[in-house]
């Protein structure tokens, strides 16, 4: 009897086979003068950065991803997406030069109603209270370091409704309509002020619902970014993986090193 020799093939799995693990390190504001659950200084951020950049991490736009999930084009091994909520002028000021810098890139969510604002007082530009003008986020989006987000115009509130959550006695009809006019008010205000339009969505205060999420597509986004803290399982060609990303607080109050740590990076 012959035995059955089976010569073992060496199969390279390519990245677009494999789940890819994809941390989301979320920023707001950047100050020298204090700290605090929503407020890094720049030195902490250029010290994540080098973590970052030390262990191997690239960093890559939300299209990146959303090119991932859809399967066209693979993530790189280590990717990691750093994000900024809210557009704070502090964030063009300060992180503009640090990324560049260090060769990354990241996405900012604005919130309309601020920058509109800005855009049309003079009191603008100060790093400690400020939100980005129109004209500062068209310079970013066309930089190739940053990506800009719709945060919605005018929802990012606690009251009368929590973010974009469905408020007591308003219809699914009222909801839609409401919801619908805000977030496409600022992506109007970004056609028209700065030259483009955004396919990615921050949830305010992290507050969703399967109903805000399908209005929400319907509008055109692709992409849509949370506060839960976990880190993101990515499939290429799976596009649901795109509906709930998961981001990371980075609070001022731990060292680079802490917060690293906490989030469970190496």
């Amino acid at each position: 009897m012959f035995a059955l020799c089976v010569i073992p093939v060496n199969h390279e799995v390519s990245s677009a086979e494999t789940v890819v693990e994809l941390p989301v390190i979320m920023y707001h504001s950047l100050l020298k003068s204090r700290t605090g659950a929503y407020i890094t200084s720049p030195a902490k951020f250029k010290s994540d950065l080098t973590w970052l950049k030390e262990r191997g991490y690239t960093s890559v736009f939300v299209q990146d991803i959303i090119d991932h999930c859809e399967g066209r084009k693979a993530l790189p091994d280590k990717p990691v997406l750093i994000s900024f909520d809210d557009g704070h002028y502090n964030n063009y000021y300060y992180a503009f030069d640090i990324l560049k810098e260090l060769g990354f890139k990241a996405n900012i969510n604005i919130i309309g109603c601020h920058s509109e604002f800005c855009s049309t007082h003079e009191d603008r530009d100060n790093p400690n209270y400020s939100h980005l003008t129109w004209g500062e986020i068209k310079e970013m989006q066309e930089s190739g370091i940053w990506e800009v987000g719709n945060h919605t115009y005018n929802m990012h509130k606690l009251q009368p409704r929590y973010g974009v959550s469905k408020m007591y006695n308003e219809s699914s009809q009222e909801y839609e309509k409401n919801l619908t006019h805000d977030v496409m008010r600022l992506q109007d205000k970004f056609e028209k002020e700065c030259g483009f339009t955004s396919n990615v969505f921050a949830f305010p205060f992290g507050k969703y619902s399967k109903e805000s999420l399908k209005i929400l597509s319907d509008c055109g986004f692709k992409a849509f970014l949370t506060c839960n803290e976990k880190i993101n399982k990515l499939e290429f060609g799976n596009a649901s993986k795109l509906q709930y990303i998961g981001r990371f607080n980075r609070t001022g109050t731990l060292s680079t090193y802490e917060f690293f740590k906490k989030i469970g990076l190496s």
